[in-house]
């Protein structure tokens, strides 16, 4: 049971009752029924996920094309993905509110509307200014998109299973940085990169109807954006280890490539084989993560793995001075911690507080995208000449997130109740 007494106010988006099990009753759907429309849910959660993410990581080898297309330099054309973040961290708090004024899945719909919308735009873009305003717009978007896709597909889980199935969905955005991207960036060069966001615009109409038959408007829905009355510091404190997390995470991961590339003996195909193992470990990771937390709770696992982030970063720090075959394990550990917390933390919010979850969640996705900007600014201040430094410095972060997420529970938990709802 979960023990936040705010939980026996949940309603759930995919039609069942917030208590019910894999043999409801009525006037439940079928179990059968129940079961595809949750597999149905997970899916298109996962390739809205997927789209969104190719999106995201496309932009790094299209860089080149578009300092050449539009005769900028290298640093100019990288303005898009930085009004892309900026965009993304302003506008998610204000898709949580309107997630509470309407519902969730209304919001989804105006997201992945407007993110095909600005794709289109971006492949039209006559020069670069125009670009720049279009992937302003797609940052908008998204940062709705995003949050929402992760709130629906908790809503949809079964029992005992959320964080496992947040999990899975995250992992279709962490597939879209090996398959994705790498996809997206072959049809540019044997087609036109213009054609590679109007692929991404049809593929979002395409789930956009599905997510329509998925999660209906229904009065259900509506009812679960109630709003909560929580004030912007208590969001922000409860989001504040997501913050450290990819404060963490990415001040590291942003200078990996550059900062292993100087390291003597290491060659192109060792750096290649470290990227390839941090890439499948992180996503091996996302699985572990929500099955860990639905196992010994969320909060417990969230402090856990930032610890062990911690612990990983001071032995890949140390890594740097052994073999690169010592130096691709320690990676492979790092890539292990650091996504194991992240599926976890979301469900640890979704769980403790379902009447808040929609703005919770966009909270949250602010926080990660502020943490990777002011990780990667910090990150890149040391590891310019120091790069052995940028671990242990990213190790002192993720101890800071531990310490926050152990008393921002323990701040909100009332004596006598378990954290996180530790058996669900």
């Amino acid at each position: 049971m979960e023990a936040s007494s705010a939980s026996t106010r949940e309603v759930r988006l995919d039609g069942a009752p917030p208590n019910s099990t894999d043999h409801g009753d009525a006037p439940c759907p079928r179990p059968e029924t129940r079961d595809r429309q949750r597999w149905g849910a997970l899916i298109t959660g996962w390739l809205a996920l997927f789209v969104i993410g190719t999106d995201l990581f496309v932009v790094s080898p299209l860089l080149p094309i578009w300092r050449s297309r539009f005769d900028v330099s290298l640093r100019t054309a990288g303005l898009t993905v930085t009004v892309f973040a900026l965009a993304y961290v302003v506008a998610a708090p204000a898709w949580g509110r309107r997630a509470v004024k309407v519902s969730p899945p209304a919001v989804l719909v105006l997201a992945l509307s407007g993110f095909a919308v600005c794709n289109v735009l971006t492949a039209l873009a006559p020069n670069f200014w125009t670009l720049l305003a279009a992937r302003v717009g797609t940052g908008l978007f998204i940062s709705g998109a995003t949050a929402t896709v992760f709130t629906l597909v908790a809503s949809s889980a079964p029992n005992g299973r959320r964080a496992s199935w947040l999990g899975i969905a995250t992992s279709g955005l962490l597939s879209a940085l090996w398959a994705g991207a790498p996809l997206g960036g072959l049809v540019a060069r044997h087609t036109s990169w213009r054609a590679v966001f109007v692929i991404l615009a049809a593929f979002a109409v395409l789930i956009l109807v599905a997510a329509r038959r998925i999660w209906p408007d229904t009065q259900a829905a509506r009812a679960a954006a109630a709003p909560a009355s929580r004030s912007a510091a208590w969001r922000a404190r409860a989001v504040a280890p997501t913050a450290c997390w990819a404060a963490a995470v990415y001040g590291l991961y942003t200078y990996l490539s550059a900062g292993l590339g100087d390291r003597p003996g290491w060659s192109t195909a060792w750096l290649n084989a470290s990227l390839i193992v941090y890439g499948l470990c992180a996503v091996a990771a996302t699985f572990l993560g929500g099955r860990i937390a639905d196992r010994h709770g969320a909060a417990r696992t969230t402090w856990t793995a930032l610890l062990l982030l911690a612990a990983a970063d001071v032995a890949f720090s140390a890594s740097l001075s052994s073999a690169a075959v010592t130096t691709c394990l320690a990676i492979a550990l790092l890539a292990f911690a650091a996504y194991t917390a992240f599926p976890a933390k979301q469900a640890q919010l979704v769980s403790d507080h379902p009447a808040d979850s929609a703005q919770l969640m966009s909270w949250n996705q602010s926080a990660m995208y502020l943490g990777i900007t002011l990780g990667s600014l910090a990150g890149g201040r040391i590891a310019d000449g120091h790069f052995r430094a940028l671990p242990l410095a990213c190790a002192a972060v993720a101890i800071l997130g531990a310490t926050t997420q152990v008393s921002t529970v323990r701040r909100r938990t009332p004596a006598g109740h378990a954290a996180d709802s530790d058996r669900w």
